[in-house]
Parts: C-alpha cells; sequence; structure tokens
C-alpha cells in the first residue's frame, strides 16, 4: 500500500544494489565453488587414503602382537583382537590402552625419557590418573582416549616391533 511520502518522493529503484551485490556475489560463489570442487575432494581422499593406510598397520601390528602373544601382557589385547575381523576398528580402545601400559614402560628409562620428554610426560600422566580411577569405568576410557594427543605430539614416541617385546 503506498504511502503518501511515495507518492510524493518515489523510492529508488534496486537494480543497481542488484548488480552491485551480484557483481561481488558471484566471483566469490565461483571461488567458492572452485576451491569446493577440485581441491577439497583431494583433500578429503588424501586423508582418508592416510587413514586405511595406518589402519591397516595397526591391523598388522596387533595381529603380529597376538600371533606371538605374551599371555600376561597381551591378553586384554588379544582377546579383542582374535575375535573380529577388523582389530584396529573394533579393538581401539583396547589397542591403545596396551600401547599406553607399552610406553610407560618404554619411557621408564631415564634416557628415553629425556630424549621424549613432552610424550613420556604426557604418557606418565595418564599413567597416574588411570592408576586413579577404577579400571573399566566411563573415567578410564575417557583418560585412554586421550593416549591419541600424546602420539600427537613432535617427539612421540613409536610402538617397538613385534621381534623385541
Amino acid at each position: 500500500m503506498p504511502m503518501l511520502a511515495d507518492i510524493d518522493d518515489p523510492r529508488p529503484s534496486r537494480a543497481r544494489g542488484f548488480l552491485i551485490g551480484a557483481a561481488i556475489a558471484v566471483p566469490v560463489g565461483l571461488l567458492f565453488w572452485w576451491f569446493a570442487s577440485s581441491w577439497l575432494p583431494g583433500l578429503i581422499l588424501g586423508n582418508a587414503v592416510e587413514y586405511d593406510a595406518r589402519l591397516r598397520q595397526e591391523d598388522a601390528y596387533m595381529q603380529a602382537v597376538c600371533a606371538n602373544m605374551d599371555l600376561a601382557r597381551d591378553q586384554s589385547l588379544c582377546e579383542c583382537v582374535l575375535a573380529v575381523e577388523y582389530p584396529s576398528l573394533d579393538c581401539r580402545l583396547p589397542f591403545m590402552h596396551w600401547s599406553l601400559v607399552q610406553m610407560v614402560d618404554q619411557c621408564s628409562d631415564e634416557a628415553v625419557f629425556e630424549q621424549s620428554l613432552s610424550f613420556c610426560s604426557c604418557v606418565r600422566s595418564l599413567d597416574e590418573q588411570l592408576g586413579a580411577v577404577a579400571p573399566d569405568t566411563k573415567e578410564a576410557r575417557q583418560i585412554v582416549q586421550t593416549y591419541a594427543g600424546c602420539t600427537e605430539l613432535a617427539d612421540a614416541l613409536f610402538l617397538p616391533p613385534v621381534g623385541e617385546l
């Protein structure tokens, strides 16, 4: 419904504003489309390939550990690994807990501790936190899951070869 002010002073055309907005939005949209269609799928697929390769390595490692199982050390891990088809997916938490225990043993050597100060400090801290909570609780699982953050540190240690276990 037109107002008296609109009759005396009509609104300016919106075509100029629309053209300015389109001149800005179209190049930005094309830039986003180029980014999303060319670079992003490669990034996603590359990360998926790396993740898949890491899981295959973990599968092979877990199966090798369980093939040469030391019952006292590897029982909790191998109960899961031997029961499933894809241990790196289905046995993630037991493997992380087992890895944490192995790294605590490895970091108990003072020379190794000095070489990997931040990683070993992280591992020792998680081990102390695990000792303070009851096993098989939600808190214990959350502590074990934070071990993945320790492995991303710059001075992180790798699990020993299966022959050295």
